[in-house]
């Protein structure tokens, strides 16, 4: 990302080729003897809050834009961290549920 002043504007120059490197590279399936674990990297763009509600907007590692909605239950003591938490967990069910929906797919 690069970001240039033009007067008093701020402009921000994201590097797609950057992002979906990192993505790519913190995205990993490894086993080791009968041990098995996942990374998974998503880009968070967009978080917005609106008490007991979260909107996450987050990009993958194919560059697709996606956007999950997770509500706080317990609004008198609403914790964005939670929340988020929350959101982020739904934004990772749902890229593992493409990409096994994708390799049925492809498999037929």
């Amino acid at each position: 990302m690069s970001k240039y002043k033009v007067g008093d504007e701020l402009i921000i120059v994201e590097n797609p080729d950057k992002e979906k490197q990192v993505l790519k590279e913190k995205t990993a399936l490894k086993i080791e003897d009968d041990i098995a674990s996942i990374s998974w990297a998503l880009k968070i763009v967009k978080v917005e809050y609106d008490k007991p509600n979260v909107t996450l907007t987050y990009r993958n590692l194919y560059g697709q834009e996606h956007k999950v909605f997770a509500v706080c239950s317990d609004v008198a003591n609403f914790d964005k961290e939670k929340v988020l938490e929350k959101a982020l967990l739904k934004a990772f069910q749902s890229e593992i549920i493409d990409i096994s929906v994708t390799k049925n797919l492809i498999k037929k």
